[in-house]
């Protein structure tokens, strides 16, 4: 069964709050354990929506499985520096592979296409394989910047080899 059938997206609105702290809470943490961290506190997801998330140039849009309810999956456009970034798109665990992302993926094309732009850039974590995997089965297939961190001392993560354009890097 498709997303269609099941979610729909919709723009943010107040009333999501809580429903996207959850997300927001599952998707960094998510990510920070990707990189080797600890999770994220959903009262520090609950500070990251306003302070990161709800500003002038972001527009975030929500999968809703039930009248308003049930918020299922989230994306955030960022309109920066005159080109449209996909920030963030998450889908809770249990919705995974029943097209909700693919359907806020879509959404958000949708609205930059009516913002008559053509361009949707977005970063993913080398070591997300599926990310990585679900978005270039969507057509993205163009790298045009590379993303490059150091480790400080502090830091304790152990790193694998990456072999990319004949060059190796840490992840």
């Amino acid at each position: 069964m498709s997303a269609e059938n099941v979610v729909t997206i919709r723009e943010y609105g107040v009333k999501d709050f809580v429903g996207l702290t959850n997300l927001v809470a599952e998707f960094f943490t998510f990510h920070r354990r990707l990189n080797g961290r600890g999770p994220l506190p959903p009262d520090e997801a609950a500070t990251i929506i306003p302070q990161d998330m709800l500003q002038e140039h972001s527009h975030i849009l929500v999968a809703d499985a039930g009248e308003g309810k049930d918020i299922v999956g989230f994306c955030r456009i960022e309109l920066h520096e005159g080109a449209y970034f996909l920030r963030e798109l998450g889908v809770t665990e249990n919705w995974r592979i029943r097209g909700v992302g693919t359907a806020l993926l879509r959404a958000a094309e949708d609205y930059i296409k009516a913002a008559g732009e053509t361009n949707l850039y977005l970063s993913v974590i080398p070591r997300n394989i599926d990310a990585v995997r679900f978005f270039v089965r969507r057509g993205y297939d163009t790298i045009n910047t590379m993303e490059l961190r150091t480790e400080v001392p502090e830091e304790k993560v152990q790193r694998k080899a990456l072999h990319f354009l004949g060059l190796q890097f840490q992840y």
